[in-house]
């Protein structure tokens, strides 16, 4: 056990209410980000570690401030190769062929970190619309816990290494060089994909937040969620999930998390690969 962990009373307390407020399940690994944070905040404010502790206990600003510290925002642009060339040859036209009388598409990225994931769907979705895609009213929101990734998500601009995998063709099509940062060049999204998507701060453990969700969604990615969730938690946001898609839309999420897709309303769809659920009834 680290030594700090042994002489601060309060971080147990503290891991709980995380928890509570995030539906977080805590580990080894968690504990040692949530000292390390907890050891940098405190000094910004001037305060020792175990003050600290007990103060972000009661304050739902600094458990705010403490989740951005901790949680993973690891991402890419068409991070996982097989569930986007199954969103591209067969779960987005089938949407676009199912929804092509209202033409409409409703589609949610949850945990969207800093961007990468919706604007890979919007980038899928103008490909498979093409010309038609004026014609159509695009949905595409896109939440995450963390303020600093939704404000940087929403300027869509990224360093040349985090595009140099993109497909060459969509990169020049997609991007627009904006000058350097550093050494490195910085990129813009199109102004066209930009505008697809909608961000917002979500903390999907909250029932208020549920409670204002006004939509239902063709289309739900939650990659890299559920596995940092505890098993009441996991429960629970999935029965949510479930209950905010159409019928017959579709639930993406990573492949190490279909273990946690036990819900009646959600089946796995046999023609995509294996961390898609359909929405049955």
């Amino acid at each position: 056990m680290p030594l700090k962990q042994k002489q601060n009373p309060h971080l147990k307390p503290l891991e709980q209410a995380m928890a509570a407020r995030f539906g977080w399940q805590t580990n080894a690994s968690w504990r040692d980000t949530l000292i390390a944070a907890i050891e940098v905040k405190a000094t910004k404010v001037g305060m020792d570690e175990l003050a600290y502790s007990r103060m972000a206990i009661a304050s739902p600003g600094e458990l705010e401030v403490l989740a951005g510290m901790v949680t993973n925002s690891e991402t890419r642009f068409f991070r996982e190769t097989d569930q986007y060339e199954g969103l591209k040859n067969e779960a987005i036209p089938e949407l676009i062929a199912t929804r092509s009388k209202e033409r409409r598409l409703d589609i949610w990225s949850a945990a969207c970190s800093t961007g990468e994931e919706p604007y890979s769907l919007a980038m899928l979705l103008s490909e498979s619309l093409g010309s038609e895609l004026a014609h159509w009213k695009i949905n595409l929101i896109a939440t995450d816990l963390r303020g600093p990734s939704i404000i940087s998500a929403s300027q869509g601009r990224y360093l040349s290494s985090a595009i140099q995998l993109i497909d060459p063709n969509l990169r020049g099509k997609y991007f627009l060089e904006s000058g350097s940062n550093g050494r490195e060049s910085a990129f813009d999204i199109h102004p066209a994909i930009r505008r697809m998507v909608t961000f917002r701060r979500a903390n999907l453990y909250d029932a208020n937040f549920w409670n204002t969700m006004g939509m239902r969604f063709d289309l739900i990615v939650c990659n890299n969620l559920l596995l940092y969730f505890h098993a009441l938690a996991i429960r629970q946001t999935v029965d949510r999930l479930a209950n905010v898609i159409k019928a017959g839309g579709l639930l993406m999420v990573m492949k190490n998390e279909t273990g946690y897709i036990e819900q009646a309303k959600l089946r796995r769809d046999p023609r995509l690969p294996g961390s898609f659920f359909r929405k049955v009834n």
